[in-house]
């Protein structure tokens, strides 16, 4: 039987990729940028909400393995941070001399860094995960490879992302969050 905590971080990855795909769909100009760009669109709320179950599940669900427990508090409070610059970007300026976007590139750095961590350490545990592990990382990067663009954000910061590339590992890191769930 799937633990409850389980059951809530599977239901909070399925609820982010929808958001994501729901604002891909319904705002097309998102469609073409990285999810960040959703956090400060129309109904970004739905976005910065469905950041919180996920950080709040993953310390519930990796409880067990001190290295994995403090690789998913980092990730948790990274994403929360990543929500919050972008979405509250005016009193992150005001704190940071005019830098939120500096901040939000550095936390989700963050995120992706040791929630890729927490992955490699769970891969010890459950070899076969390393699987979705290369996966998480090979795809996206490929799409990068074939996708990727450079361009200036509106304030002016040279910006070298391909959106596609971003997306493709938050749901291979969330198809692996699932996988260790079930």
């Amino acid at each position: 039987m799937i633990p409850f905590s389980h059951l809530l971080l599977i239901f909070a990855c399925v609820l982010l990729l929808g958001t994501i795909a729901f604002q891909d769909y319904t705002v097309t100009p998102l469609r073409n940028e990285t999810v960040s760009a959703g956090l400060t669109g129309p109904e970004h709320w739905l976005l910065d909400a469905s950041y919180v179950p996920i950080a709040v599940m993953l310390p519930v669900v990796f409880r067990n393995s001190i290295p994995m427990l403090l690789l998913a508090i980092v990730s948790s409070v990274a994403l929360l941070l990543v929500a919050s610059t972008n979405t509250f970007h005016v009193w992150w300026d005001a704190r940071t001399g005019g830098k939120h976007a500096l901040w939000h590139s550095r936390f989700t750095l963050t995120v992706f860094t040791a929630a890729l961590a927490l992955q490699i350490v769970g891969d010890f545990k459950h070899p076969l995960m390393g699987i979705l592990t290369v996966l998480t990382v090979a795809v996206p990067a490929m799409a990068y490879a074939f996708f990727h663009f450079d361009r200036t954000d509106i304030d002016g910061t040279w910006i070298a992302a391909s959106p596609a590339a971003e997306k493709l590992y938050i749901a291979f890191l969330c198809v692996w969050f699932v996988a260790w769930c079930l």
